[in-house]
Formats: structure tokens, sequence, C-alpha cells
């Protein structure tokens, strides 16, 4: 007679299958791979994020010297308002933050 196991009495790991064990070298090289993929995510991240804040001061400049061509009353001499000089300077800081951490990533790599 056979022996069989009911679905009750089975443990959770009887229905997953197994994983192969890997070989030292396998396992190093999967580690590996594994690290240099986070570090390109990470790396991606962070140029991303310089590419969209550098896009926004971009924007910014743009707007800027386009409500100053539209104002007719505007002079060449006429400062940039308090607002967008905030603003600028908030991107400024935000973009020089995102290089620090790019020049950090790429000395601890």
């Amino acid at each position: 007679m056979e022996k069989t196991i009911s679905r009750r009495n089975r443990s959770p790991a009887d229905g997953t299958p197994r994983r192969p064990v890997l070989s030292v070298s396998a396992r190093k090289i999967k580690d590996n791979a594994a690290d240099w993929h986070n570090l390109m995510m990470k790396w991606e991240r962070l140029n991303d994020n310089g590419f969209t804040t550098a896009n926004k001061i971009v924007n910014m400049k743009i707007n800027n010297k386009l409500e100053i061509a539209c104002d007719n009353s505007a002079t060449e001499s006429e400062e940039p308002s308090p607002k967008y000089n905030e603003e600028l300077d908030k991107c400024c800081a935000e973009l020089l933050e995102t290089l620090k951490h790019m020049v950090i990533f790429i000395f601890q790599s």
C-alpha cells in the first residue's frame, strides 16, 4: 500500500518548489549581479532627480524671460521677483545636493 499525505497534513514548505543549491562561485556571481543592479538603480534615480531639477531651473528662466518680454512696462535692468529668486535658489540647492550625492556615490563604489 502506498502512503499518501493529505493536503491538511502537509507543511507550507512542501508546496513550494525548492531552489537549487548554488555553488560558492555561482552564489558570488549572483550576489555581484544583484549589487550591480542596485548600484545602477541608485545612479539612475540620482540622475533622474538631477535632470528633473535642472529642467525646473531652465523652465523658470524661460518663463521669467517670457514674462519680462510680454510686460511692455518692463525695463532691461528690472530685477526678477523675490519669489522667483527663492524658487531658483531652492532648485539650485537641490541640484547641488543631488550632485553631492552622486560624487559620494562614485567614491563609495
